[in-house]
């Protein structure tokens, strides 16, 4: 159970590595009578999907239960006892879970049992030891019963659980919590990416799993989960950056480089997603193969780091789409391998070439386990591939550190010198454009002692630089965190314009308020990121804006 120091895992019996990837889909589980339900199950164009409410259910369940191991690990660490291979397991659960992954029949039985089973036998081990050291033992009440596992009952008491908690709950606070969920999933897929890296103790790995064991609480107070959020903010800007610096420790500093987006005659693999373990993993395995392999979205910035030019088989990035996955991958003539917390929903993308790293497979795809690419090196081999070479554009990613600090160091010495009243920060999440015409009328309109560091707009005028940099998030926090040494944000305007929603856009915000920036714009973002209603509590309890239709209106605002 728990140690001191460590000495075996709770539950050994359940191995999350092997966890089963078939079986019947939802759908075909609960059958026609529940066909209506399917309705709701639609996608954005970018791949974003809305749940299916029965699917919503049970990962209120797993929320739930998740909670509740939570609570107990953490309070065995209160008493002094430590299991990090549970730990490890927790994060990677949330991770999963918050993403809103398609598991299938036997997909959600494994997980949500072995979840409960691990609660159970971590509330054993608290309980044991609270009565030998005569302690007070706080045990939680569980709402979900377990007596006979049925699927239906496991629905209708999610459903009951969502209605309860609603009522329970005013808005703000539902908001809140739903901010402190976007934050954990942001901090813990980055947090199983560094982990890949180091097995050294990270603080951020309790501090994700204590901010989340606060929802276990409903009299939690609307300041009190406020300051929670805000000091979270601290530890998730610190897992970006160390992220950050441990990359570039292992693949080498990035630099500027020019990637091609198209493809080379030949069979060929499409990788998609972010960790670029799994990336590095997929290439040690095909570098003596005839396969070509293509990075796909935000997985172009490998080509930024030194240790990719190593594998000469990774022709360059495919992309035929900028907000468009089930185009992207429906076009590639070859397997998809989905990376580990892929922040794509898969319904109704292309399915029967798409394989996985997750730790559990999801509907439509074939787990890799092992890191043994076997299965998917065969797919690759025995499909069409590509006749002929396409060139679609040559971008460029990354950035010359040596230049960019310069060029910081010039921005600072024009503030400091009054010459810049304003400074604007455009990109962040750069990989589509935003409202093109909007900063076409913004540059138009940009006054003279305003002053645009963009990797969005390019630009010849005096008063904004721009870095041809695509995709590249810690570029502006270098850029933000070197300037902030030398300028008091608080004293000093800097508004930044994020011109992208994905996955991290909540992370993105709090890691820039963090920094101390007060006026941060967001593009218009769907309602499978950023809800309507979270994007006015935002603006009223935050401060955050959102871009208009009119640029010369925003700049008098900033």
């Amino acid at each position: 159970m728990f140690n001191q120091p460590e000495k075996k895992n709770i539950n050994p019996k359940f191995d999350p590595e092997n966890s089963l990837n078939r079986g019947d889909s939802f759908d075909r589980f609960f059958g026609e009578s529940y066909g209506s339900h399917m309705a709701y199950n639609d996608c954005a164009i970018d791949g974003y999907c809305s749940i299916d409410p029965i699917v919503y259910s049970l990962m209120e369940v797993l929320l739930y239960e998740l909670k509740q191991l939570t609570y107990y690990y953490i309070k065995m660490q209160e008493i002094g006892y430590e299991n990090k291979k549970l730990k490890n397991r927790i994060i990677n659960y949330l991770s999963l879970i918050l993403i809103g992954y398609e598991f299938n029949r036997e997909e959600f039985e494994s997980l949500l049992n072995t979840i409960n089973r691990e609660k159970e036998s971590v509330k054993e081990a608290y309980t044991s030891v609270c009565e030998k050291k005569n302690l007070d033992c706080q045990i939680l009440k569980s709402n979900i019963k377990f007596e006979k596992f049925d699927l239906m009952s496991i629905v209708n008491q999610g459903e009951q659980q969502a209605i309860q908690r609603n009522k329970v709950l005013k808005a703000d606070i539902k908001n809140l919590y739903e901010i402190i969920l976007n934050l954990i999933k942001s901090a813990s897929i980055r947090l199983i990416e560094l982990k890949c890296y180091t097995d050294d103790y990270l603080p951020e790995e309790d501090a994700i799993l204590k901010l989340f064991n606060n929802l276990n609480f409903s009299s939690m107070t609307e300041s009190k989960l406020t300051r929670k959020i805000n000091d979270f903010a601290e530890i998730n800007y610190k897992i970006h950056i160390k992220l950050h610096k441990f990359k570039e420790d292992y693949y080498g500093k990035i630099i500027l480089n020019d990637v091609e987006i198209g493809v080379k005659p030949g069979k060929a693999i499409l990788a998609s997603g972010q960790n670029l373990k799994d990336l590095e993993n997929l290439l040690e395995a095909t570098k003596d193969e005839d396969i070509n392999v293509y990075t796909h979205s935000g997985l172009i910035v490998a080509h930024a780091y030194p240790k990719f030019a190593q594998y000469p088989h990774l022709k360059g990035h495919f992309q035929m789409s900028l907000d468009s996955v089930q185009f992207d991958f429906a076009s590639f003539k070859g397997p998809v391998l989905v990376l580990r917390n892929f922040q794509y929903l898969l319904d109704r993308l292309y399915r029967g070439r798409l394989f996985t790293t997750n730790i559990i497979a999801g509907r439509g795809m074939y787990r890799i386990e092992n890191n043994d690419f076997t299965p998917l090196i065969e797919a690759a081999l025995e499909s069409k591939g590509f006749e002929h070479e396409h060139k679609i554009a040559m971008v460029k990613v990354g950035y010359d550190e040596s230049v960019v600090m310069s060029k910081a160091d010039e921005i600072i010495e024009k503030i400091k010198n009054k010459d810049i009243k304003k400074l604007l920060v455009v990109g962040l999440l750069n990989h589509a454009p935003m409202h093109s015409e909007y900063f076409d009328e913004l540059e138009e309109k940009l006054p003279d002692d305003y002053y645009v560091l963009s990797t969005l707009i390019p630009s010849t005028k005096d008063n904004i630089l721009y870095f041809d940099s695509f995709f590249n998030s810690s570029l502006i926090y270098k850029i933000l965190s070197h300037i902030k040494k030398h300028v008091d944000f608080d004293k000093f305007p800097v508004s930044v314009f994020i011109t992208t929603c994905n996955l991290h856009t909540m992370s993105h915000l709090f890691n820039l308020r963090y920094l101390g920036i007060k006026n941060i714009y967001l593009p218009s973002c769907t309602s499978n990121v950023i809800t309507p209603n979270m994007l006015k509590f935002l603006k009223e309890k935050f401060g955050i804006k959102q871009v208009s239709s009119d640029p010369e209106k925003d700049l008098k605002n900033i």
